[in-house]
Order: C-alpha cells, then sequence, then structure tokens
C-alpha cells in the first residue's frame, strides 16, 4: 500500500497542465472522496447534489470485452452517500461548464447520459486516469507515483490525520464491514499504547 501525504497530492496536481483539466478535476475528487475507480468512472451529473455538496454512489463501471458495463456496486454497504468539501463541489461546478462548452463543440448536444469526467465523444475508461498518465504527472512534478488506486489508500490516510473516527471512516469507503477497514488501514492508526499506560500513573 502506497499513499502521499497532502503535500505531494498538492504538487502532483500543480504539475497537471491546464489543458489537461479533467485530470485536475478526476484526481482531486479521487483524493478528497476515497471513491473506487469504477464508481468515479460511473459516475453522472444527477449523482452529485450540490444543494448537499453530496456524492451518491450507487453504481460502477467495469471494461468488459471491449465495452464498458454498468453495475451495481460491489456490496451493499458501497451504495452510499458521500459528502464534499466546497472548495471541490465548485471545482466540479466548473468543470460542468467547461465541460457542456467541450462536448458541445464536438456537436453532442444530448448530455442527459453523459458521465461527470467524459471529455470526449467516447466515455473515458479506466486507463485514462490510470498508471501511465500518473506516472507521467509524477515525473513532471519530480515525486513518487502510486497507482489509481492508491488515491484510495491516501484518502483513508489524511482521515486518520484528521482523527476522523473509524466507523466514519468504514461508511465514507463503503466496506462491508469494520473488520475491512480494520484490517486494511490498521496499521495507519497512531500507536495508542503509550497514553493508555500513562493514564496508570493519575491512579496511584
Amino acid at each position: 500500500m502506497k499513499f502521499w501525504t497532502t503535500a505531494e497530492f498538492k504538487c502532483f496536481i500543480d504539475a497537471i497542465n491546464e489543458k489537461d483539466h479533467v485530470d485536475k478535476v478526476f484526481f482531486t475528487t479521487a483524493y478528497l472522496t476515497g471513491m473506487r475507480a469504477g464508481e468515479m468512472m460511473a459516475l453522472q451529473w444527477d449523482d452529485i447534489d450540490f444543494g448537499r455538496n453530496e456524492i451518491h454512489v450507487s453504481k460502477t463501471m467495469s471494461r468488459v470485452n471491449g465495452e464498458n458495463i454498468v453495475t451495481t456496486p460491489k456490496s451493499t454497504n458501497s451504495n452510499r452517500y458521500i459528502t464534499i468539501n466546497a472548495k471541490l463541489a465548485e471545482m466540479l461546478k466548473d468543470w460542468k461548464e467547461r465541460q457542456e462548452a467541450l462536448l458541445k463543440s464536438y456537436l453532442i448536444t444530448d448530455l442527459k447520459d453523459i458521465t461527470v469526467f467524459q471529455y470526449s465523444i467516447n466515455t473515458p475508461i479506466r486507463e485514462c486516469f490510470g498508471t501511465k498518465k500518473i506516472t507521467k504527472i509524477c515525473k513532471d512534478a519530480g515525486i513518487r507515483p502510486i497507482r489509481l488506486h492508491d488515491f484510495r489508500h491516501s484518502h483513508v490516510a489524511l482521515l486518520i490525520d484528521n482523527h476522523e473516527e473509524i466507523t466514519a471512516i468504514k461508511e465514507r469507503m463503503g466496506h462491508a464491514s469494520i473488520t475491512t477497514t480494520i484490517d486494511t488501514y490498521g496499521h495507519l492508526f497512531p500507536n495508542k499504547q503509550k497514553s493508555m499506560s500513562d493514564k496508570f500513573d493519575k491512579m496511584f
């Protein structure tokens, strides 16, 4: 498991060329929500409630025999609502306007069924935002590369650093049980053994 600090993530984002603005929006959303790649690829504008600053994760996209297949999430718990911060909401709103103008330039006028991160005639696939692109940006930024899935790990590390409760992290990540959360990320939590034992001195 690899993950980035906030400083490393900012360095990565700053290295993205403005002409690739969709990459900046995609990777920022990945880092600040912890959504799985397939969940992000299937995301549509109706899934985002800008009034509540909330994303409804209700489907996932996978590539099967050269086709994009959209299905329900991997488990009941994966069907969830994720709150987003105000700056990310504004970034997504701005991209929505840019995307509409961009797709209309390709003569795409029916925008009802487009995905949030679509930027061309074709619906993007995971590889459009995958290892090859991440590695290139990291080379430009001078930082160690991580995988796309590691953005999810980075989000959990960020939550732990912010002292969020493990039950809240479990719900946000869409894990089927808290055991999954603990088994996957337990080593990232600070060791509280010393502070626990130090309290005994006050008892005697």
